[in-house]
Order: C-alpha cells, then structure tokens, then sequence
C-alpha cells in the first residue's frame, strides 16, 4: 500500500519527508493515490492544506471575517430556499380548498410536493457543470435571481399550473445548495476544517428552517390565503440576491506552483503537494507563480467570467458524472442517500394524517410543530456528525503514521444508519399501534438526524475518496438522489396501502441496513480498489477539489 504524503511549508527543507523529483528515498513512495493525505506531523500538529498563495483571490488567504461573511449569505439563501420549497406540504389544506381535482388534471395536488426534488436533481446536474465554466459566483446569484422571480410569481399565482411552474423553478434554484454550494465550502476550508464547516451547513440549516416550518401555518392563516406565505419570502428572497452579491467573491481559484525557501512546491488537482529543485522540473515547464496584488471590492464584485478549463471543462463534466455513476464506491452513496430519503418522505407524507386522526385529533397548529423535533435532531447532528468525525479522523490518521486515508471517513455512517432504522421503525409501530404521539415526534428527529449527519458523511467520502471527480461526484449524489425521491414519492400511499404503515416502513427499515451495513464494509476495505479506480479512469481533473 503507497500513501501520499505532504510537507508544510512551515517546515524547513530538511524536515521535508516527500519524494522530491531529484531524491528517491522517502518515508513514503510519492504515488498520486487521491484520498490519502498526510495531513499529522511527526509532532502531532494538524498541516494546513492545501497551501494558501499570496494572492489575494485565494479564499483560503482571506480575512477570517470575509470568510465568514461568505457563510452567513450561504447559510441564508440555503435556509430560505429549503423552507420554500418544502413550504406547500404544510399548506396542503388551503390548497386543497382552492384547487380541485378538476383544476389540477391530469396531475394532482401532490405534485406540487415532490416536483421541486424533482428540478433539485435536474439542478445538481446543471449548476455544477456550469460552475466549472463560469465560476460559482455567478452560478449562485444566477440562483438567487431565479428564486426571487419564482416566489413573487408563486404568490401571484393564479391556477395550479401557475403555481406548479414557480415551484419546480423554486426547486431548480434550491438545487444549487445542494450540490454546487458544497464545493464552495470546500473552497473556503482548509482539509482538517471541512467536516466541521460541512456539518455545520447541513445542521444549522436544517435546525433553523425546522423552527421556521413549526410556524407556516401561522403565516397562512395571518392572510387570506396560502399566497401569503409566498408573499412574506418575497422581501427575504430579494435579501439573498444583495447578500450574495456583496458577500460572495469568487472561490473557484487555481493555486499555481510557487517558490518556498529554495523549492517549487506544485499542488495537484488531488491536493497533493509536490517539491521540485528546479522550475525546469515541473512538469509542463516553469510556470508563472499569481502575482499578488491588493485586494479590491471592485474586483470581489464582478460577477462573470471563465475559469481557466472554460466551456471545455462544463463538457467534459458530464462523461465524468456517467463515471462516478457506475462507480461502486460512489453509487452506493447515493443509493443509501435515497433510501433514507425514502424513509423521510414515508413520514413527511404520512404524519399528518395520523395526528390528526384518531386517537390523537390533534389541530394542524400543533401537529407542524413536529418540525420542532426534526430542527433538535438536526442540532444534535452537528456535534455528532462535525466534532465527533474530526475526532475520529485525526485518531485514526495518527495511528496511521499521519495519514489521512478518505476511509477514515466511514464510522461517520455508522450513527446516521442506526438512527435511521430507529426511526423508521418507531414510526411505523407507532403510527400502526397508536402509541403516545411522542413516539411520532421522536421519530421524526431521530429521522432528522439521520439526514442531516448523513449528508454531511456523504459528501465528506465522496469528495475525499475521489478528489479529482468531486464535482462530478457530488452531482450523481444530489441528483440521483432527489430524482429518485421523485419517484419514491408515487409508491408511498399504494406501499403503506399495500402492507400497512408498519409493514412498509419496518421494510424501509431493513433496505437500510442492508444497503448501509453490507456496503460500508466493502467501501472500508475497497481501499486498493479506490486506487485501482484513480489509476486507470482517474486522469481527468476538471471537476476536481484544486481544479489544475
């Protein structure tokens, strides 16, 4: 087994360990394996990686604040679109009312729940690429202009078809928080801060539009009508267009080779570092280190351009998706991803009904507060699924010599899967049996737990197992997944119809462990399999963490 390993820059030449174009003798044979990082001095101190330029586009070289402010106008249009486009489940009654069977044919009322997954997946499939020919800024206020638009258009809607058409539009733009937005935390983190900084993102987001799902009803019934709900994300929809705008610079950014103390150091598309004596050496020839030049908010501001792959790397993309699809190490992500989504919709669909029938008869006011257990669970996801992995992670590459191996990843699943099975059963014999209604709240955050910590476990394997086809990767994860939850939607009520609430959901249950803990296992000790997938499929880098 070959790792790779990196230096610090901190370090002095003499405390380099990696193979160097004119040296042989290493700790470590220098193999371009993705996914392996030495990433723990001998020391025990954590490296910075990847190394930061002296440029002043270089998000890993910006102000702490500037960081920072980034964040907060992510979480934000994150946060909104996810409460609008989960918004007409808990408006179901007063769209029942307005729209018939007859105003809705030859669709019916539920698709204007799950079409917005639908165009979520569509999304991952379209602003990733294109974020790779034009940048993530412009990408992401392109986003923010298309749901504006779709909201002020959703609360003037005049017939289902009207309403059905902002949605879907709402979905396409909340797909970019679900895909392109992650590569942006990737840019704005440094390797050891990712796990924290991507759970961070689906936790707060999750806990914070929970809370303000348990309170849609309100905001319906304080107007006339369900367009009220549209009408009061107007203004904070026209917020995330100017936050984005004045916040979000752009992190799409190439680290050239640079000179350090008498050494080239060249950054791979797989954030490997390697040191070189001479410019004549590297390969392609000398190339030019970024010139530093003063940060400017003008520049910040612009909001079109190319990357240097251009249209050619947006092209190249898509082959690459088709890759990661029959990929086993990539595909059984995303097939677990939709099983749990599975589960979610099973009691998102579900839920209502059985509070509010007997013999709970609880009012629509109180059963939305069930968005309250999920907004806890997502909390507690945070700490469990960021601190927790981290942890883990740095544990695990000590005792590896200091080697972060993407596998070191994998106990994150562990949690996420035993919750899920958890929840979906309690849920199911709770619904069927009629317990305490507290079995129902508890489900629904363990349920939310699980989601929210394993998003945060799918991205950080996907993305560190196959660093030169994140992009591509985490399309096949956002898109398949929501695409098929598309479908899932439809088998529902004929399933539960079928084999009863507690049937189908003990059998949604048991696909979860068989998909989780039968494939985790092979994904662990899948390592030189990885590594055989890097080495003959794995030369493209055009949709790659350091895209060269």
């Amino acid at each position: 087994m070959h790792d790779e390993e990196v230096a610090s820059p901190n370090q002095t030449p003499s405390e380099h360990s990696t193979s160097t174009s004119t040296s042989t003798c290493s700790k470590y044979e220098s193999r371009d394996f993705s996914g392996s990082v030495f990433l723990i001095s001998s020391d025990g101190r954590l490296l910075k990686l990847p190394i930061p330029t002296r440029s002043s586009r270089d998000p890993l070289n910006w102000s702490t604040m500037k960081r920072a402010r980034a964040f907060i106008a992510i979480f934000f249009f994150s946060i909104m679109g996810l409460v609008l486009v989960q918004g007409p489940s808990l408006m179901f009654a007063p769209l029942s009312e307005e729209f018939s069977d007859e105003d809705t044919r030859p669709f019916s009322l539920i698709l204007l729940l799950s079409a917005p997954t639908l165009f979520m997946g569509f999304g991952a499939f379209l602003w990733i690429p294109l974020s790779l020919a034009i940048g993530r800024r412009p990408v992401f206020l392109l986003c923010t202009v298309i749901m504006l638009l779709a909201t002020v258009f959703a609360g003037t809607a005049g017939s289902f078809y009207q309403l059905l058409i902002s949605v879907c539009f709402q979905g396409l733009a909340e797909g970019v928080n679900t895909s392109m937005a992650l590569l942006i935390v990737i840019d704005l983190t440094f390797i050891h801060q990712r796990p924290q900084a991507i759970a961070m993102l689906w936790c707060v987001v999750g806990f914070v539009s929970g809370c303000i799902f348990s309170f849609v009803p309100q905001m319906v019934n304080a107007g006339t009508s369900w367009r009220t709900f549209y009408l009061i994300w107007i203004v904070p929809s026209a917020l995330s267009v100017a936050l984005v705008f004045f916040l979000v610079p752009e992190t799409y950014f190439i680290r050239p080779a640079v000179a350090f103390d008498g050494r080239i150091l060249v950054q791979s598309a797989t954030e490997k570092v390697e040191i070189y004596q001479r410019w004549e050496e590297v390969p392609g020839g000398k190339t030019l280190p970024e010139i530093p030049h003063r940060s400017s908010w003008i520049r910040d501001l612009q909001f079109w351009g190319t990357t240097r792959g251009g249209w050619g790397a947006m092209w190249t993309c898509y082959p690459q998706i088709l890759g990661c699809f029959v990929n086993p190490l990539i595909f059984w992500v995303a097939l677990l991803n939709a099983v749990v989504f599975g589960s979610m919709l099973s009691i998102g669909e579900t839920y209502a009904f059985v509070l509010s029938g007997p013999p709970y008869f609880i009012n629509v006011h109180y059963t939305a507060l069930v968005n309250l257990a999920g907004a806890i669970g997502s909390l507690v996801a945070w700490p469990v699924s960021g601190k927790m992995i981290a942890w883990v992670s740095r544990r695990l590459a000590m005792s590896n010599a200091g080697v972060r191996d993407a596998e070191h990843y994998l106990p994150a699943f562990i949690l996420p899967i035993v919750a899920g099975i958890t929840s979906i059963v309690i849920y199911g014999l709770a619904a069927q049996h009629k317990w305490h209604f507290m079995f129902i709240y508890i489900s629904y955050g363990l349920n939310s737990f699980t989601f929210t910590s394993l998003a945060t476990a799918n991205t950080l394997w996907i993305t560190e197992a196959f660093p030169r086809w994140a992009a591509p990767a985490l399309v096949v994860l956002g898109g398949v997944s929501y695409m098929a939850s598309f479908g899932i939607s439809f088998s529902i009520k004929p399933w539960v119809a079928s084999q009863g609430i507690a049937g189908a959901n003990i059998e949604i249950g048991l696909m979860i462990a068989v998909v989780g803990f039968v494939l985790i296992p092979i994904a662990f000790w899948g390592k030189r399999l990885r590594q055989h997938i890097h080495e003959r499929w794995g030369t493209s880098a055009m949709g790659a963490l350091r895209p060269q």
